[in-house]
């Protein structure tokens, strides 16, 4: 698995613990986004969470750091709802990836509107490409 990939998934996992509990939904989401969206098995998926050597990756394009928060939202909200720590998680990401401090709260709050919508992954990338 590439460096960013690696670091992706380090970031997902960081957000299914942030709030101190792993919860089972949650934990299935991230194996369910590495299997259908990067074609990953669990044990790719695990060795790339705890590998000691990954750096932070901060994807290059607008749809590219969408598209990782929107997988951060969606296993924060796989349990059906966001706690404190995973929202501030959510946002110390989208700070990360450039988003403007004044946008952040909306961008966010959107992401969460599709992610409860259960919006699909292409209908996603056509939403933000307008």
């Amino acid at each position: 698995m590439e460096e960013k990939l690696k670091s992706h998934f380090l970031n997902l996992y960081c957000m299914v613990i942030v709030d101190g509990e792993v919860s089972p939904t949650e934990k299935a989401e991230l194996l369910r986004i590495g299997k259908e969206h990067y074609g990953f098995t669990e044990d790719e998926i695990n060795k790339a969470i705890f590998d000691n050597d990954v750096m932070f990756y901060i994807p290059p394009t607008d749809e590219e750091k969408l598209v990782s928060l929107y997988e951060l939202v969606k296993i924060a909200n796989a349990d059906g709802h966001i706690e404190p720590q995973e929202m501030a998680l959510l946002k110390e990401y989208a700070k990360r990836y450039g988003i403007l401090e004044e946008a952040i709260d909306d961008v966010i709050a959107q992401l969460i509107e599709m992610a409860k919508q259960n919006m699909s992954y292409e209908d996603f990338r056509k939403q933000i490409s307008h």
